[in-house]
C-alpha cells in the first residue's frame, strides 16, 4: 500500500515515524515535528485518512501492515522509532504485536482499548450503526467541530479532512477503533515502550495505558499533569521534549510523573 508520506530530517538520522490521531491526517504532526529535526521524520496519512484517503477503508491491520511496509521501504536500517496518537496509537500497537522487529523504542499516548465485553457488542452493533443515519449525523458533527488542539495556521488542512471524509466512512473508523481490544503475546515484546495518558482523561484511558504496559518487559506508564487528550497537539514543545527524552534515554520532562501521583 502507497501511504501519502511527509518527511523532513537527514535519512542518515534515527527514524521516526508519527501516527496520526482519529479526526486529522499528517499534517497534525508538523508543530513536533518542527522541534525534532535531529531525526529522520515520516508522517504518513493512514488509509482512508488526507492524501491515503484512496488507500482506504481503514482497517487496523491493514493501516499497521501499511505501515510496516513503509518502514521496510523508506528507512535503510529497516528499523524505527514509532510515535502514535489517539487511532495511530492503537496502530502503533497493532504494527507492535505483529512486527515488533520493525520499532526500536515506541511512544504511544492517548491508547484506548476496549473490554472483551464491549468487542462483543461491538461486533453486533458496529455495522449497523455505521448504517445507522442519526449514528452517521452524530459523528459528522463531531468531525465537523474544531478540535481545539488544531492551530489556526492548520484550520484548512483540517477543513480539507472533513470535506474529504463522509458521516459514514467516520462512522466505520469509530467501529474500528472501538472494537481494538488487549493485543496477544505482550508479555513476549521487549520494545521499550513509554504510554502516556493526559491527566485529566478519561478512567477508561488510564486503565488502557496500566493495562498495556504491565504486561510488558520495557514498558512504563505515564501521565502528563494537567493535560487532556489533544495535549501533544496544543503543547508540542512539551511532547516533543518527552518523546526525545524517551527515544534518547535522558530525564523525561518534570511535567510527565507516576501514575499514582497525577491519575484521577
Amino acid at each position: 500500500m502507497d501511504l501519502f508520506v511527509r518527511e523532513s530530517g537527514l535519512a542518515a538520522s534515527p527514524a521516526i515515524v508519527f501516527l496520526h490521531g482519529g479526526r486529522m491526517s499528517g499534517w497534525s504532526w508538523q508543530p513536533v515535528v518542527e522541534r525534532m529535526q535531529q531525526y529522520f521524520c515520516l508522517v504518513p496519512d493512514l488509509p482512508q485518512f488526507g492524501k491515503s484517503f484512496q488507500q482506504g477503508p481503514f482497517e487496523m491491520g491493514r493501516a499497521a501492515d501499511a505501515v510496516a511496509e513503509l518502514i521496510r521501504s523508506r528507512v535503510g536500517t529497516g528499523r524505527a522509532h514509532v510515535v502514535g496518537f489517539s487511532l495511530g496509537a492503537q496502530v502503533g500497537m497493532q504494527l507492535l504485536a505483529s512486527d515488533s522487529k520493525l520499532v526500536d523504542r515506541a511512544v504511544m499516548c492517548g491508547t484506548v482499548i476496549n473490554t472483551q465485553s464491549g468487542v462483543e457488542l461491538m461486533r453486533y452493533l458496529g455495522v449497523p450503526l455505521a448504517r445507522n443515519a442519526w449514528f452517521r449525523r452524530a459523528v459528522r458533527r463531531r468531525w465537523n467541530a474544531r478540535p481545539v488542539g488544531v492551530p489556526a495556521a492548520s484550520l484548512d488542512d483540517y477543513r480539507d479532512d472533513v470535506n474529504l471524509i463522509t458521516g459514514a466512512q467516520f462512522a466505520h473508523i469509530v467501529a474500528a477503533s472501538a472494537r481494538f481490544t488487549l493485543p496477544d503475546r505482550l508479555d513476549k515484546l521487549d520494545t521499550p515502550t513509554l504510554f502516556l495518558t493526559g491527566g485529566t482523561e478519561s478512567r477508561l484511558a488510564h486503565r488502557s495505558a496500566a493495562a498495556l504496559a504491565q504486561p510488558m518487559a520495557n514498558a512504563i506508564d505515564r501521565v502528563a499533569s494537567g493535560m487532556g487528550h489533544d495535549w501533544p497537539l496544543r503543547y508540542p514543545g512539551l511532547f516533543s521534549r518527552t518523546v526525545d527524552g524517551w527515544l534518547s534515554g535522558a530525564a523525561l520532562p518534570l511535567e510527565i510523573g507516576s501514575p499514582n501521583a497525577n491519575r484521577r
